[in-house]
């Protein structure tokens, strides 16, 4: 799957000041966009079920409709969406700088770090089946290698919905996921990557057709950095 694009908006501070806790600024990620294509899974999965010997020698692709003439096949298969790196302390005068500044330039002075919203919005879907389950996962490196699964860290899932499914769909935290993305929003550098993990339920018995289709998502994280005024002159 590959991811389309990722922009950030940093929100105006807000003139109240909370009871000791700091001026509120709030940063929101609202452009963490890929394409969930179960075209593309299910047309790389043909050589992971030949190696299960779930398929006659020689097939090149699954079949659009499962044949009557095979036996039926149950299985699950894995799937990863494209890490997206995201950079909140890009280098000063580069063209993101601005966006981030607020934050950057009081990093000394940021106190705590609350997650307001973390959604998946799901845009457009011609999904022929249910939008499986996806976890969200996270790794403190930028270029983290998607292979290396002690680099990524497993922080909440996003429950699944029915086929043709619009509309948010909030995320369920893992035990410490809060607190492992707070610690990377309040890093000095805050340098980090985004996937999302799966898997598509393949069972012919219960459905012969093959699923297609795909899913416009978008990740929405919403922050708000808690910073002491006189700290941040």
């Amino acid at each position: 799957m590959k991811s389309i694009q990722i922009t950030a908006v940093l929100l105006a501070t807000s003139v109240l000041v909370a009871c000791g806790g700091g001026v509120p600024v709030k940063l929101r990620i609202d452009e963490f966009s890929f394409a969930l294509s179960l075209d593309e899974i299910m047309l790389g999965a043909t050589s992971e079920l030949a190696k299960a010997h779930l398929l006659p020698p020689g097939t090149q692709r699954l079949p659009e409709v499962w044949p009557e003439s095979l036996p039926d096949i149950q299985y699950q298969l894995k799937f990863d969406t494209d890490p997206v790196p995201i950079d909140l302390t890009p280098p000063p005068g580069s063209e993101e700088a601005d966006k981030y500044s607020q934050i950057n330039d009081a990093k000394q002075a940021v106190r705590r770090i609350e997650i307001n919203r973390l959604v998946l919005r799901v845009e457009q879907s011609n999904i022929s089946v249910a939008l499986p389950e996806l976890t969200l996962q996270v790794a403190d490196e930028s270029d983290a290698n998607p292979l290396d699964r002690h680099a990524w860290f497993s922080i909440g899932r996003m429950a699944p919905a029915e086929p043709g499914f619009i509309g948010d769909i909030e995320l369920e935290w893992f035990t410490g996921g809060e607190s492992f993305l707070n610690a990377q929003f309040g890093d000095d550098l805050k340098e980090l990557a985004i996937r999302t993990v799966g898997e598509v339920s393949l069972d012919t018995e219960e459905n012969r057709n093959l699923p297609r289709g795909v899913g416009s998502l978008r990740l929405i994280v919403v922050a708000t950095f808690f910073v002491e005024p006189l700290e941040a002159l």
